[in-house]
């Protein structure tokens, strides 16, 4: 392995010695540690946010299986004109405000006002139930059923990916 001039043949050159080497190596390996970093991060993110999105799911399908199991007691009552269920509709009632108040905390101020208006307002038709006609029952349990809309819309927001 000599040249011409009997100097042997640098199988390296200069620039790639074992310090610069050295150097290259170690600065590959903190690149890919703060990649692994940032990816290991975005993960741990992404993880939970879905854990975050997953328990609102859950609470939006249980809201909204109370609303609809009052309603129908809420019915069977004013049907028989009795007021006998109250105690059952007050159940559901709290509840729902329960729940309510759980979904509150992931959006702005004013959905916690309604979802307080709407519980109040649900507390109103287990009170009085089995004492309205039908048509004050219906006019009643039109305005719970557009403020519900509301909330179901609240709902299906929160069902998209949750920014932490």
């Amino acid at each position: 392995m000599t040249d011409g001039n009997a100097r042997p043949k640098r199988i390296l050159p200069a620039l790639l010695s074992l310090p610069t080497l050295s150097l290259l190596i170690a600065s590959l390996s903190l690149i890919s540690s703060i990649s692994q970093s940032f990816n290991y991060r975005r993960n741990i993110e992404t993880v939970q946010q879905n854990v975050l999105r997953a328990e609102n799911l859950k609470t939006c399908r249980e809201i909204i299986d109370v609303f609809f199991a009052f309603r129908l007691k809420a019915e069977e009552a004013q049907a028989r004109h009795v007021a006998e269920p109250a105690r059952e509709l007050k159940a559901f009632v709290y509840r729902f405000g329960a729940l309510g108040t759980y979904l509150a905390n992931f959006t702005p101020e004013t959905a916690r006002e309604r979802y307080t208006a709407l519980t109040w307002k649900l507390n109103e038709i287990a009170e009085k139930a089995g004492a309205w006609s039908p048509a004050e029952f219906d006019a009643k349990f039109a305005a719970a059923d557009k403020a519900f809309g509301t909330l179901n819309e609240d709902c299906a927001h929160l069902a998209q990916f949750v920014k932490i």
